[in-house]
């Protein structure tokens, strides 16, 4: 599985004009570790392309800060000239990996695993994402592949390094936070499962959450020194916003953007041209389409009566994120404007691993995959020669 990624990277990033060991300028991650090791929090300076916030006349990376620990040490090593395509590839190659892992755990075969290692990763519209190492991309990699191994930490009953890489992937991606609840349910029932009382299944689980305080406490301390506001990342400073009638997030936005994620179809028009919109983009199960199985899982467990408080958890956790996603100006631009939901696969892929039943890819099911593998190649092939 691994051999044939790093095939498919070498033969796309030889088409993008031999990339893969390029810097990709769109790193904020990388001047904000640059600017750590000279001792600033702020950049210094304003550089027009990247989203910058602006606070008290100094320019400020906008976005949560897990990543530029991650480019650290490259930038140690390569100062601001990191290969980032290749570092975001490796990201994904691991994402694999660690989805091979998890369906591992499940109970899928490791033929099934390699599917679903693919479909999660060139399946989805990661696959774009991972052949560029800007900011946006880095953060949402990275965010993935600590979902999925703090999913891999919770099947080996390790709480509170399951609690901590959640605590990291809201670092990355703030609505991560959300999978904390389906990880409290699972460790929860593993307790009721061993004898424990109601409350003592519960409670036993606060000394777990000590990592998560102290990573909450770093996070929030640095945004203090930087925006006078432990709550605040920045993003709410990006002129975008700050000049927006309703800002970044309000619930004037929520329709609209439910709207285009729900039923925005991709149209055929003549000559078997497609028509869909590659900013603020449409029905997101095409974009991603494992979420199709996720809801075939779903739709059996209800149909079934196997409805149980983790995946009840799962469930509630992806449909938040779904409405938070939604409450946002923008669904996150570019290669089918869905980009945004991929932040649900982890959790999508844990509720298929939990979903009860025989673990077994279904014909139709390994179809989907096929179609998503290709769609999102397509799709990270027309970013390049078509839209540019």
């Amino acid at each position: 599985m691994l051999l044939f990624m790093l095939l498919c990277y070498v033969l796309i990033h030889d088409l993008l004009g031999g990339t893969l060991l390029a810097h990709c300028p769109w790193d904020s991650y990388t001047l904000q570790a640059q600017a750590w090791l000279e001792g600033r929090t702020d950049l210094g300076q304003d550089i027009s392309y990247l989203e910058l916030a602006i606070y008290n006349g100094k320019y400020y990376v906008s976005f949560p800060p897990f990543p530029s620990v991650v480019m650290l040490p490259f930038v140690l090593i390569f100062g601001t000239d990191t290969p980032n395509n290749l570092i975001i590839m490796i990201i994904t190659l691991l994402i694999a990996a660690a989805a091979f892992k998890l369906c591992g755990h499940a109970g899928y075969s490791a033929n099934d695993s390699a599917i679903l290692g693919l479909f999660i990763t060139f399946g989805s519209n990661l696959m774009w994402m991972s052949t560029m190492g800007g900011v946006w991309f880095l953060a949402q990699s990275i965010m993935m592949l600590l979902l999925l191994l703090a999913a891999i930490a919770a099947y080996k009953g390790k709480q509170a390094l399951a609690y901590a890489l959640v605590a990291l992937s809201v670092g990355c991606r703030p609505f991560a936070a959300v999978a904390f609840a389906p990880l409290m349910a699972w460790f929860y029932a593993k307790n009721r499962q061993r004898g424990m009382g109601k409350l003592a299944a519960l409670f036993c689980q606060w000394k777990a959450w000590i990592p998560v305080a102290l990573i909450a406490a770093a996070m929030m301390w640095y945004n203090y020194i930087r925006f006078d506001n432990p709550l605040e990342f920045g993003h709410n400073y990006l002129p975008e916003f700050v000049g927006s009638e309703h800002g970044q997030f309000d619930i004037y936005y929520l329709k609209d953007n439910l709207l285009k994620l729900l039923f925005y179809p991709v149209r055929i028009k003549e000559g078997l041209t497609l028509d869909y919109p590659f900013f603020d983009g449409f029905m997101f199960y095409i974009a991603n389409p494992l979420f199709i199985l996720f809801f075939a899982a779903a739709a059996r467990n209800v149909l079934r009566r196997s409805v149980n408080m983790v995946r009840i958890a799962l469930f509630a956790a992806m449909a938040v994120m779904l409405v938070c996603l939604c409450l946002h100006k923008t669904l996150g631009g570019w290669q089918f404007g869905a980009r945004y939901t991929c932040d649900m696969l982890p959790m999508a892929l844990m509720y298929m691993c939990l979903s009860g039943g025989v673990k077994r890819l279904k014909t139709w099911e390994k179809g989907a995959a096929v179609f998503g593998i290709a769609f999102n190649i397509y799709g990270a092939l027309a970013m390049t020669f078509l839209f540019n």
